[in-house]
């Protein structure tokens, strides 16, 4: 690949799938799944999404449009949140929460978000109230127990400890998630397996990226070695013929087994886009600028069935790649992290955006 990489983006599906309340979990076909509800997972990352693409040169088009989703996004967490600090997770499309407590993974994926807000908003009401949300959600961190659930946590604590502007003390909560996953790694890999538990799972990538954040952050050198190790087990695991082959969620790759091809989720694929920028960005690797790029890569055919999960007539991207096809619903997960990848990309300077030309016209 080279410099002109080209990422085609639409907001319609991400428009389509959020009403008043917040982003609907599941889609049939391209039209929402209002039964399915929604959840905090969902629009924690939708919130990075909008704020995020909002704050790009490619995307001054959409700035209204973006804020006008992020608004809906930051106002799920805080009803979401609970009184505690902790977040519920799945709600109702009768905004009724179906849960006492939300999934660590949901409480990661907030602390996510409000971080990365925190960060880049500091002085708009999006960060004034995202600290808030923030600072009370954060010290849970420290009652994590598992390794995706730390490291959704660690980035957002990272983005905010970067941004200097919330009030609660940041390192011992950083310091503690980065020393449980470099003892989850110490703990589980061995000759051949660089990894943090006994399988391959979901987001495999989140975690080097986020390890890899919270090395910097703390100058730890050993947190560093360890991230790097496992970022490049995922490569020599993953990245097959200059193809990304991403682990099944039909089985798994367990410790000593074979991985699963099938069922592939673009969730996955992007979390592997983030891990490249990432080390990009921080490391410089040219190795990582083009593992990113053969990643994203997977959204647009280059993947083991050779066919697209980005559908570009509709902005959304199809739920998973199966044996022989793909599943044709759009649901929430999966155009977020299509459009979270292009953002990440076109953040490090590794694409240029395209977007409908009636919506440029109308902008200039």
């Amino acid at each position: 690949m080279n410099d002109s990489l080209v990422v085609g983006m639409r907001l319609d599906h991400m428009e389509r799938m959020t009403d008043s309340t917040g982003m609907i979990q599941h889609a049939v076909g391209a039209v929402p799944d209002f039964a399915t509800g929604y959840t905090t997972d969902d629009n924690a990352r939708a919130l990075i999404v909008a704020l995020g693409l909002q704050s790009l040169p490619d995307c001054t088009s959409w700035w209204a449009r973006l804020g006008k989703l992020a608004d809906r996004y930051l106002a799920f967490l805080v009803y979401a949140q609970r009184s505690d600090g902790r977040f519920r997770n799945f709600v109702g499309y009768d905004r009724r929460f179906l849960e006492d407590v939300g999934s660590e993974d949901s409480l990661g994926r907030a602390l996510w978000a409000l971080g990365e807000v925190v960060s880049s908003h500091p002085d708009s009401y999006y960060g004034r109230v995202a600290a808030a949300v923030f600072e009370r959600a954060a010290p849970h961190a420290a009652d994590l127990s598992f390794v995706r659930a730390q490291a959704f946590a660690l980035l957002g604590l990272c983005a905010a400890w970067e941004g200097e502007t919330v009030g609660v003390g940041l390192e011992p909560l950083i310091e503690g998630l980065v020393g449980r996953l470099t003892a989850a790694y110490r703990l589980h890999a061995g000759p051949g397996w660089r990894w943090f538990d006994e399988a391959l799972t979901y987001s495999n990538g989140v975690v080097p990226a986020a390890l890899l954040r919270g090395a910097i952050a703390t100058g730890s050198e050993e947190a560093r070695r360890i991230a790097v190790d496992a970022l490049d087990f995922l490569t020599e695991s993953l990245i097959v013929n200059g193809q990304l082959e991403i682990v099944g969620n039909a089985g798994w790759y367990p410790k000593g087994g074979r991985r699963a091809l099938y069922d592939q989720q673009p969730v996955d694929a992007g979390a592997m886009v983030l891990a490249y920028t990432t080390f990009w960005r921080l490391l410089g690797r040219p190795q990582d600028r083009e593992a990113a790029r053969i990643s994203f890569a997977w959204f647009t055919g280059r993947n083991i069935e050779g066919i697209p999960l980005y559908d570009p007539d509709t902005g959304g991207c199809r739920d998973g790649l199966l044996r022989g096809g793909v599943n044709v619903n759009q649901g929430a997960e999966s155009v977020i992290a299509y459009l979270l990848s292009c953002y990440w990309l076109l953040k490090t300077g590794l694409a240029r955006a395209s977007l409908p030309e009636e919506e440029v016209r109308a902008a200039g």
